[in-house]
């Protein structure tokens, strides 16, 4: 594996990690609303990763039994939790049900918020390789000149 699959790899995982970050701040920004899609209340969400060739499409990664050894992150999509939104009592609130119930997001705050974390230091993780491959690659070229 050379410079540019190092940093073809660590960059993958950058973007694909920028992409849960939003989606994770997303779930947290709405985690208290009482409204959201026209059926009913906001529905967490989360990213499916997939480790590809580079250049492989989703078609190739489920028809192709052999994989290159050289991978890339990709983010395949989004997917809603299949957990259920909670119902709570709030007669006060104007989303309330004629019995005063009112649906909430099936988001955990705390969930969301660990990972947050998590993906935080995977994005510095990846940072950090790539700028260690940055800097082996400038090392390799003072050695060479």
């Amino acid at each position: 594996m050379g410079f540019s699959d190092a940093l073809r790899i660590s960059g993958s995982g950058l973007e694909a990690e920028r992409v849960r970050l939003n989606v994770l701040a997303g779930n947290l920004a709405n985690a208290d609303s009482t409204r959201g899609n026209p059926h009913g209340v906001y529905e967490r969400r989360d990213v499916i990763f997939a480790a590809v060739a580079p250049g492989q499409s989703f078609s190739d990664i489920l028809n192709s039994p052999i994989q290159s050894p050289v991978k890339e992150v990709k983010v395949l999509g989004m997917v809603r939790d299949p957990r259920r939104p909670t119902r709570t009592y709030d007669p006060q609130n104007p989303d309330a049900d004629r019995d005063g119930f009112v649906f909430r997001p099936n988001v955990s705050k705390l969930e969301e918020m660990t990972n947050l974390i998590d993906a935080s230091r995977a994005y510095e993780a990846n940072l950090t390789a790539l700028d260690t491959t940055k800097r082996m690659a400038s090392k390799d070229l003072t050695i060479h000149v």
